[in-house]
């Protein structure tokens, strides 16, 4: 018999994490030069969100079941989103912030 967890839909993102950083630095052992610069940031980006995302989870697992600990699951998975799209976002706008610095030289 296996266990499932409390909050099945944050261990399904951190799961989709996990082999996301598997995939990434699989290709980044094959990249060079500015590819795998990115690839390892994307890496360590991945990374810390995994680590915050199983730390809330833990910290749900530890407070059992409930509509409330659901509740707070959700929203974890809601501000994951929103930090992410924000994070690229934020890099998008810093690269063409670059690009057009360059381009004035």
């Amino acid at each position: 018999m296996s266990k499932h967890g409390l909050h099945p839909g944050l261990e399904r993102r951190l799961q989709a994490l996990a082999e996301r950083i598997a995939t990434l630095r699989h290709t980044m052992s094959k990249a060079a030069g500015a590819e795998k610069i990115e690839e390892h940031a994307e890496i360590n980006e991945l990374e810390r969100r995994y680590k915050f995302l199983e730390g809330g989870l833990e910290e749900l697992n530890r407070q059992g079941e409930g509509f409330r600990q659901n509740m707070k699951a959700e929203v974890e998975k809601v501000a994951d989103d929103l930090s992410a799209t924000l994070e690229d976002w934020i890099m998008k706008l810093d690269s063409q912030q670059a690009s057009r610095q360059t381009r004035r030289r």
